[in-house]
């Protein structure tokens, strides 16, 4: 009696020429190739170089006879995996020497940044972000079992032909375990896992999807928004909880997903209007854009002198004069490697000072009674957390300095500015990036609501539109009491009776 197991194996798409269809394989493992430390190495989806015995076998007809026609399979003697996680990544004395070298330097993070796509110009708290999306926080686990997840999610919404999907290729193919996938194309199930009958085994077998495959790397999701709805809900415990349980058939599973996520998306319009809210114009569930720590807003607005810097940039790289990136793509992944492997840093006390007087600042800012905006809520602490984390895993540093926690600041504010800021209220207000209604028009829309059950007493059910404007004169602007009004109409709150009436239902 022998362990046994079987792949299917196919080639790479990148090994495919125009239309071809990828051929498969059948490999046979036996012994020691199927321990547990190779199940690691075996899931789908990862790239394996494989050395057998190419063998005939030949192929069972349904009446048990054996048929006439074979069947190639590999018996395997030696199986190498070709992908590599952070911790797996093989670094040496010299490559050593080279990140303590690399991390002395003073402008260390410049450096890392300008590595980042470096075919794109400007942009530079979104690389800033990139980069420590790569280094990622700390992931801890409390005394009483509950997970804090260390990796960090980013989120670029923007205006068409602004390089997003540049970045995300760029990411995808510099981060061991990187995975790009395109939203219009994907399910959920491609994405999380799913449940197939198995023909080997007769019975249910469990496969992984995209996000469990690029377990411990980073995936890039495309086109976010064209993704249908209930695909995308079954991202919601994968980008907080970093797990997807599945129970379908008699398969009950939880399997692990501590993947960054980056994703990107155009807004609902195709392009900004930018007399809009901006969170009007992202087609998400705020349940989903909440899980993301940092959301940038890309917008195409003619500039001369950025348009200038951009042309120049371009044509130079058509003339193949483009700069060298500053730190070399492969030293760049052991850095990070190393990073991830040697540092788990804490938080320093003028760190935590630092935050906490930052959050407690800014939501204390805009406090006006209860209905009072929110703006920043402790998902945005948490946030701050990991990216002050990843800062100092940066720097190799030990332990969380304030210079951390500024890096961290200065990036939540910067995406808070383009997406939570209230002009009305002169606020920050989180509602604004994660919920279709800002607190400002959602007390307006309470007072409206209110102000027709008091007059129901006075004018009966049916209120007349020009008395309930009357009461708002001095409080709220027209256009606002005519959305305020129609917003109520359109939840079911009131209805309109007659011409220029209005009831509660």
């Amino acid at each position: 009696m022998v362990d046994a197991q079987r792949l299917v194996i196919e080639e790479p798409p990148e090994a495919l020429v125009g239309g071809e269809q990828p051929r498969r394989m059948a490999v046979f493992l036996k012994e020691d190739l199927v321990e547990p430390m190779m199940e690691e190495k075996t899931t789908p989806g990862s790239k394996i170089k494989i050395l057998g015995i190419l063998k005939e076998v030949p192929v069972p007809l349904p009446s048990g006879a054996i048929s006439t026609r074979f069947d190639l399979a590999v018996e395997a003697n030696q199986l190498i995996p070709l992908e590599s996680t952070y911790e797996d990544l093989d670094i040496n004395e010299e490559d050593e020497r080279q990140i303590e070298e690399l991390s002395q330097d003073p402008e260390l993070f410049k450096k890392l940044r300008d590595s980042v796509a470096p075919s794109i110009w400007g942009y530079d708290e979104i690389k800033e972000s990139l980069v420590l999306q790569m280094f990622g926080g700390v992931r801890k686990v409390s005394p009483d079992g509950t997970v804090s997840r260390g990796d960090i999610h980013l989120f670029l919404m923007g205006d068409p032909g602004v390089a997003k999907s540049v970045t995300l290729k760029f990411i995808s193919n510099i981060a061991p375990k990187g995975r790009y996938i395109v939203g219009m194309a994907s399910s959920g199930a491609g994405i999380t896992a799913t449940v197939v009958k198995d023909e080997f085994l007769k019975g249910w077998s469990l496969e992984a999807g995209a996000m469990v495959l690029a377990n411990k790397g980073v995936i890039c999701i495309d086109e976010i928004e064209k993704m249908g709805a209930e695909d995308r809900s079954a991202m919601h415990e994968a980008l907080e909880q970093q797990t997807v349980t599945i129970s379908k058939a008699n398969v009950q599973a939880t399997l692990s997903a501590q993947t960054s996520v980056l994703a990107a998306g155009n807004p609902k319009f195709g392009r900004f209007e930018p007399t809009q809210p901006v969170a009007q114009q992202i087609d998400l569930p705020p349940a989903l854009i909440n899980r993301f720590d940092l959301i940038f807003i890309l917008r195409d607005l003619p500039n001369e002198k950025q348009d200038d810097a951009i042309a120049s940039h371009v044509l130079r790289m058509h003339q193949k004069k483009d700069a060298k990136s500053a730190v070399e793509r492969e030293l760049f992944r052991k850095y990070v490697a190393y990073a991830k492997q040697k540092c788990e840093p804490d938080l320093t006390d003028d760190a935590f000072e630092e935050i906490k007087d930052f959050y407690v600042k800014l939501r204390n800012a805009s406090t006006k009674g209860e209905s009072g905006s929110i703006s920043i809520s402790a998902r945005q602490l948490q946030g701050l957390v990991r990216l002050s984390e990843a800062h100092a895993k940066s720097r190799l540093s030990p332990t969380v300095e304030r210079e951390d926690a500024q890096v961290a600041i200065k990036l939540t504010r910067y995406y808070m500015l383009q997406v939570g800021y209230d002009p009305e209220t002169k606020s920050f207000d989180i509602d604004r990036a994660t919920s279709k209604i800002s607190s400002s028009e959602r007390s307006k829309i309470i007072q409206v609501k209110e102000k027709v059950k008091e007059l129901e007493d006075k004018y009966g059910k049916q209120i007349s539109l020009d008395i309930l404007r009357e009461q708002f004169q001095d409080t709220i602007t027209d256009t606002d009491f005519e959305e305020a009004v129609e917003k109520l109409k359109k939840s079911g709150d009131l209805f309109q009776p007659k011409s220029g009436f209005v009831q509660r239902v």
